[in-house]
């Protein structure tokens, strides 16, 4: 009798043990560890959308760049994906019969100058000789007519024979002749002169029209970049010919940085508080560590039904800058600013849990944590706006080990 007291007694013990221990063991999971504490305090928190994107094009985004001249592509110095700017040498077509012209039309050129300044040299020369042979001739005259009129005295007087007045005369008709001929040959070299040197300055002139015209005909075999942009698509290669026709043969193909934009599909139930003006940030799946910005010029009037969600486009234009990472098509995760709130009350998002529908916190009274439910307004991505149950300077747990059963707002 008395081992059977015994046995029952410690059969007590045990099962006296094994509750206290779950019992222990079910209050130490129940307990809430606080491991860092904050203030709750004012300050700015905005609303903020998060709508997925998609990279596009506008209109005439793409420049399609050929060349007026047929030929071999003898450089072609970018490729696909090649950042170009304006003025930027992308390509050259064989130049050899090109230049060929030009130096030959610079020789022809070369040969006329000589000609004028052989003909500034030696009319110059002629034309002094003649002023020179007709001064002569003028004072030959004025002797032959002097002597001429002073035998007509002399033969009224009969001092003289009608001989010696004959020959005078025909003296003076012979000098009359000789300087009406000087006075012929200088005006004849003075305008044949002009004439030659015309003609010279003339054929400079044709010739120097015609080289123009060769490097603009070469200037078809060096093509330039006409803006900025990304170069999408490559048609002629390094040694193959491009034949051009009525239409320049097409080279290469740019895209106009200016000319990309961000298509953001906001949910029907948000359409409300987009609105033009309003700053988005957003980033792609190829860069997720380079964030971009931008500000919303439209939004679409016409829905896009997705799975049976209805959606609404909000127009983002891509800055240039962004253009040399994005690309037409991509995906792309944005946060439309839709307000901002100054001063006000907010907390940690990591502070704020929730169970059954219902949002608490942890507030630290004499050092221990007591639930305290609140009401919401705006989050982002650090913050929640508490708008009822929270005042300022009061201390929340932020970062704790709470019961299984809660759960982190998100």
């Amino acid at each position: 009798m008395k081992k059977t007291a015994i046995f029952i007694l410690l059969i007590a013990v045990v099962v006296g043990g094994y509750y206290i221990y779950t019992k222990s063991k079910e209050a130490e999971k129940s307990k809430v560890v606080v491991y860092k504490t904050e203030k709750v305090k004012r300050g700015e928190i905005k609303d903020i959308i998060n709508a997925t994107a998609i990279v596009k094009t506008r209109v005439n985004a793409y420049l399609k760049i050929g060349t007026r001249t047929t030929g071999l592509v003898q450089k072609m110095f970018i490729d696909i994906g090649d950042y170009v700017k304006k003025g930027q040498l992308i390509a050259i077509i064989d130049q050899r019969e090109f230049k060929k012209d030009i130096q030959k039309i610079k020789s022809q050129i070369q040969k006329a100058e000589n000609k004028l300044e052989q003909i500034n040299q030696l009319y110059p020369v002629k034309i002094k000789e003649a002023e020179k042979n007709l001064k002569s001739a003028e004072a030959e005259y004025e002797f032959a007519n002097w002597k001429f009129q002073r035998e007509k005295e002399l033969l009224k007087e009969g001092f003289t024979t009608k001989q010696d007045f004959e020959i005078a005369k025909r003296e003076l008709k012979t000098k009359e002749a000789k300087l009406k001929l000087a006075e012929e040959t200088l005006k004849k070299l003075k305008v044949e002169y002009e004439t030659e040197k015309k003609l010279a300055q003339d054929d400079i002139k044709i010739l120097q029209k015609e080289l123009e015209k060769a490097k603009i005909r070469l200037s078809y075999t060096e093509i330039y970049s006409p803006i900025d942009g990304i170069v999408s698509n490559v048609v002629a290669r390094e040694g193959e010919t491009l034949v051009a026709g009525l239409q320049a043969g097409e080279l290469v193909t740019i895209l106009k940085p200016d000319r990309l934009e961000i298509q953001i599909f906001v949910d029907e139930t948000d359409i409300g508080k987009v609105k033009s003006g309003q700053k988005v940030v957003y980033y792609v799946d190829a860069f997720p560590d380079r964030i971009f910005t931008g500000k919303i010029t439209k939004i679409y009037p016409e829905p896009i039904v997705k799975q049976n969600i209805v959606y609404y486009l909000a127009i983002v234009p891509v800055k240039k800058d962004y253009a040399r990472y994005l690309r037409p098509e991509m995906t792309v995760y944005t946060k439309i600013i839709a307000g901002i709130k100054k001063n006000a009350v907010i907390i940690p998002n990591s502070a704020v849990r929730f169970e059954k529908g219902k949002q608490y916190v942890y507030v630290i009274k004499n050092g221990k944590p007591q639930i305290r439910y609140i009401k919401t307004g705006w989050i982002d991505e650090k913050y929640t706006e508490v708008v009822e149950g929270l005042k300022e300077g009061e201390v929340i747990a932020v970062k704790l080990t709470a019961p299984v059963k809660t759960k982190v707002f998100k």
